[in-house]
């Protein structure tokens, strides 16, 4: 029997019978492709992507990584919203902020009362983090580099082993 969903990503109608279908929660399906790309993008701080892409990704941090139990998405949506015009933060920024706040100073969820309320609050701490991490990414890819560099060329030297000869086994007869 045919199940016609709209991918949340693509916004394409598909059968998830006779496609590979991800879901995410009750109701949010998902190409397969679709969402390993996805899933791959939204945690690249680089990543240049639409508010809408930065706003599921949040839900879906939300909903399958912090897994927040009573996630309000009325409010969610409203808090998101009001941020984007009153604030001018980023779509990017908001989602990194959330990131920020429960994977490195590990956040309460029971006191977000199903919201996105503490990003005011550590918006800028949340930026500096992530600043200061992509800068140290960046330094420690100019030192692999450099090594790669001077592995390249540094003098190759030649061992050459001495092969060896068989041992010759002597045999006792009077000991068998």
């Amino acid at each position: 029997m045919s199940h016609f969903v709209i991918c949340r990503i693509c916004k394409q109608r598909f059968d998830t019978e006779k496609e590979s279908a991800t879901v995410v929660g009750a109701r949010s399906y998902y190409h397969t492709k679709c969402y390993n790309e996805w899933r791959g993008a939204k945690n690249d701080p680089q990543a240049t992507q639409s508010a809408d892409f930065w706003y599921e990704a949040m839900i879906d941090y939300l909903y399958r990584d912090v897994r927040l139990e009573n996630m309000d998405f009325q409010k969610i949506l409203s808090q998101w919203n009001n941020f984007l015009k009153t604030k001018k933060y980023t779509p990017k920024g908001i989602y990194f902020a959330i990131k920020y706040f429960y994977d490195v100073e590990h956040g309460d969820k029971i006191k977000s009362l199903g919201g996105i309320g503490i990003v005011p609050s550590i918006y800028t701490r949340s930026a500096e983090y992530w600043v200061n991490r992509e800068n140290q990414k960046a330094g420690t890819l100019e030192e692999i580099i450099k090594q790669i560099q001077q592995r390249e060329t540094r003098p190759i030297k030649e061992i050459i082993k001495a092969s060896k000869k068989p041992k010759q086994v002597k045999w006792d007869l009077n000991s068998i």
